[in-house]
């Protein structure tokens, strides 16, 4: 690690080694590698979110509005 404080507002500088250790003790260890094969397909079932939902239907406003 040096020090370049020399007029040059004080910063710290590390090298690559020294960055990657810093690196390793903030977030730890990386996860091991999803292989393709491991991977499978999902279908969504669940509607879009996108999209605003277009509310009860007419069928299911007039069984309300009629008690059942």
């Amino acid at each position: 690690m040096t020090s370049a404080a020399d007029g040059e507002g004080g910063e710290i500088r590390f090298t690559d080694p020294e960055m990657a250790f810093l690196r390793h003790v903030r977030f730890g260890e990386l996860p091991a590698r999803v292989r393709p094969s491991d991977m499978v397909e999902l279908a969504e079932t669940d509607p879009r979110r996108d999209w605003p939902d277009s509310g009860p239907s007419r069928e299911q406003t007039d069984a309300q509005r009629a008690g059942g």
